[in-house]
């Protein structure tokens, strides 16, 4: 099974849109488009993204020769799921994840300068 072939697969498990998906990766739905149709050879920096955004083992994405669909079971937006366990939360907690999340952004602005 192609990268390509694979990519598709995790875009449809989710149930999105081929701009919802994309918009998911940060790329556009014309380029996603092109490397669905294996016109276009995927970057690393993009399965990187879907690895860590879709849960899917980068060997896996990139290896034509494994087709066992099991690597797809944990396939989760994670962007997604973060949602919707943020919109359960009560505000106070709320506001603590939102303290946390600035906190890193900080650190993280930090260790950009350093």
């Amino acid at each position: 099974m192609t990268f390509a072939e694979k990519l598709k697969l995790i875009r449809k498990t989710n149930n999105l849109t081929q701009a919802q998906f994309a918009d998911s990766i940060g790329i556009s739905r014309g380029n996603l488009s092109g490397i669905e149709l294996g016109k276009v050879e995927p970057t690393q920096l993009l399965i990187n993204c879907v690895s860590l955004m879709y849960n899917v083992d980068k060997t896996w994405l990139t290896d034509e020769t494994d087709s066992d669909l099991s690597a797809l079971n944990g396939s989760t937006n994670i962007l997604a799921l973060i949602t919707k366990k943020y919109e359960q939360l009560d505000d106070k907690y709320k506001r603590f994840v939102e303290n946390q999340i600035n906190e890193l952004l900080a650190m993280q602005e930090k260790s950009k300068s350093e």
